[in-house]
């Protein structure tokens, strides 16, 4: 059962982002990747910016901070969980709830050949290896202008740019092969980073798909990976938009947001693509004279479904599902719905989502919002996986009609 708390609403949300006006001297919220037994969380109580930023305890609001990593973390003895890699945007070693992680439950068993086991990589081989590097970075240098950065990450980081022959706008992001730990191994048994086969992937499927963000072209460098994909103008970071404009959206905004996240989400579901970190951050927003349209970036923690049990966890700490808490393996349609609500539940209330604190009644949803909005958000954030609506099934709830 969702958590029911008869309180008011007033007395149970979560605490409101605070506004900043400057960005310059923030510090990027932690994107990183760990495993550790699942506990309370300590995290600040400011939402931050690209990336969740994060509140330091001193300087400004983070409301568009970047994301930044650090060195692996050692393996604790007593955690059900192996740890795979740390990323952190502190010199703290401890790691907090802001950080984004990759867990995976224990398994002594484990083979080594395990594709998605990140400390045992093969030496990567693609297709693009007959080419000779240089020729790539040439052939990237003829095509596209880069011009200045845009996002930044614990991968790497994001430049805007435009294509030589037309001027159209892309966005281009450098991926350092030192940090692509998830790979994936084609039918023809030739390993490439996993984000790339996604991206393959869904470039040869969401043709006519206008809130995926598509894959143009990739170099296979000596030290990097590029990626160049599209760059929808205008548009903000959510986050951003969210953070200038109130840091809510109505009723009616947030339902034109979500019937397009939802019909995103089905559309990767039927590509046997999980996103797995589905967030404000993670959508682009254009605001025209029609309404509102929202593009999903960034698939570096994706991967190939396979409508399987996953005991690798990769996402954002603070949106880790219920279910992960008790059973630390999670299936990727209920992962997904409880995403969304996480998407939901934070523009309507203008505050960050904890799952611990959600789960121990500490936030609510409000009574302010209408009925069938209230009970969309109960159905996606249900603590047992099997009690969530699917995709489909939200799709037609009263609430979108």
């Amino acid at each position: 059962m969702t958590p029911h708390n008869p309180e008011s609403a007033k007395d149970g949300r979560p605490k409101k982002r605070k506004r900043t006006d400057s960005r310059e001297d923030e510090t990027p919220r932690k994107r990183i990747r760990v495993s550790e037994e699942a506990g309370p969380s300590t995290r600040n109580q400011d939402r931050n910016g690209v990336g969740r930023k994060v509140k330091d305890e001193v300087g400004p609001s983070p409301l568009a901070k970047k994301r930044k990593r650090g060195p692996p973390e050692q393996e604790s003895a007593s955690s059900p969980v192996d740890i795979i890699s740390t990323v952190s945007s502190s010199s703290n070693p401890v790691p907090d709830s802001t950080e984004t992680r990759v867990l995976r439950k224990r398994n002594p068993k484990r083979k080594a050949e395990d594709p998605e086991e990140p400390q045992r990589r093969k030496k990567r081989k693609t297709k693009r290896k007959v080419e000779p590097v240089d020729s790539q970075l040439v052939e990237f240098q003829e095509k596209y202008v880069e011009l200045h950065e845009i996002g930044k990450g614990g991968f790497g980081s994001v430049n805007a740019g435009y294509r030589w022959n037309d001027k159209l706008p892309v966005a281009i992001k450098h991926i350092s092969k030192e940090n692509a730990y998830l790979t994936h191994e084609d039918e023809n048994g030739e390993e490439m980073a996993l984000e790339v086969a996604v991206m393959l992937k869904l470039r040869a499927v969401t043709e006519g798909h206008s809130a995926i963000v598509a894959l143009l072209d990739w170099y296979d460098l000596d030290q990097e990976l590029i990626l160049v994909m599209e760059r929808p103008m205008p548009t903000d970071n959510l986050l951003d938009y969210l953070s200038e404009n109130g840091d809510t959206l109505n009723e009616r905004e947030a339902k034109s947001l979500l019937k397009q996240l939802v019909e995103a989400a089905i559309h990767l579901q039927n590509a046997n693509i999980l996103h797995r970190d589905i967030k404000i951050e993670n959508i682009l927003i254009e605001i025209g004279p029609e309404a509102p349209r929202i593009f999903l970036i960034d698939f570096g923690l994706s991967c190939f479904d396979d409508i399987k049990e996953h005991e690798l966890f990769c996402g954002t700490l603070d949106h880790i599902p219920a279910d992960w808490y008790t059973r630390c393996t999670y299936c990727a349609g209920p992962t997904t719905v409880w995403q969304l609500g996480v998407v939901l539940f934070e523009v309507l209330h203008g505050a960050r989502f904890e799952t611990t604190s959600f789960i121990a009644q500490e936030i609510e949803i409000s009574e302010g919002l209408s009925t069938d909005c209230q009970d969309f958000l109960r159905k996606c954030l249900m603590v047992e996986p099997e009690d969530r609506s699917t995709l489909e099934e939200l799709l037609c709830h009263p609430w979108f009609s």
